[in-house]
């Protein structure tokens, strides 16, 4: 029974949260702060690895302007739910985690990165501590040659004041 619950669960979940994140989406307007030069990054070509903490990755995939981008999921229950949830997005994963796969997750990653798409990690980990950058992103950015481009999301009721990019 716990197998088909669980099978159910890995069905139902990720569709249900894409729709509650395309809901949010729709009522919201995006204002891009401090992000001109990453706009020129776009224009460009360049690729890039996306960072942003673990707890702010719900709208990440509103977030992301770039033209394709696989992100880094760990190997557990809950990471299943987020790759696949994310792959109704358009954006690829790849498993592994501090703790387990990491060999097979780096060169994902790195497999991605030589294919021409953008890379995404959470240098935090679900397992914290938390908005603390640990040391795997500087390790791929510095194997790669690629910039870290550091992103959050944030909801406010009002409009924030002060320059920014609206979409």
């Amino acid at each position: 029974m716990k197998k088909l619950l669980d099978s159910i669960s890995l069905s139902v979940v990720p569709f249900l949260a894409r729709q509650i994140i395309r809901a949010l989406a729709a009522t919201m307007r995006m204002t891009y702060v401090n992000f001109e030069w990453y706009r020129k990054f776009l224009g460009e070509g360049r690729q890039i690895i996306l960072a942003f903490w673990h707890g702010r990755l719900i709208m990440m995939p509103y977030s992301y302007p770039g033209k394709g981008i696989t992100i880094l999921v760990s190997t557990s229950k809950d990471g299943e739910l987020i790759a696949r949830t994310v792959k109704g997005f358009g954006i690829d994963s790849v498993r592994g985690s501090s703790t387990r796969g990491w060999v097979a997750g780096i060169k994902g990653l790195l497999k991605s990165i030589k294919n021409g798409r953008d890379a995404a990690i959470t240098p935090d980990g679900p397992r914290g501590p938390g908005m603390k950058a640990q040391m795997g992103v500087i390790q791929i950015a510095r194997a790669t040659g690629l910039p870290i481009v550091p992103m959050t999301f944030n909801a406010l009721k009002k409009k924030p004041s002060g320059a920014g990019i609206h979409s």
